[in-house]
């Protein structure tokens, strides 16, 4: 299976709220990071959604 990642705009509202708020992890996001996540961490899928602000990265699964 072929994973495709896309710019996804409720991944994007989510690394914003965490970036605001200074901590990791948001309801919308299946995996929350600061600084680079790791896509092996990733469980495989058609499609994960990206988004990231301030250093704070969301994959929305």
């Amino acid at each position: 299976m072929t994973t495709t990642w896309y710019t996804s705009p409720a991944a994007v509202a989510a690394a914003r709220r965490m970036a605001a708020g200074g901590t990791v992890g948001d309801p919308a996001c299946s995996l929350a990071a600061v600084g680079r996540p790791d896509p092996a961490l990733v469980p495989r899928d058609n499609r994960i959604g990206i988004g990231s602000h301030g250093g704070y990265w969301c994959l929305i699964r």
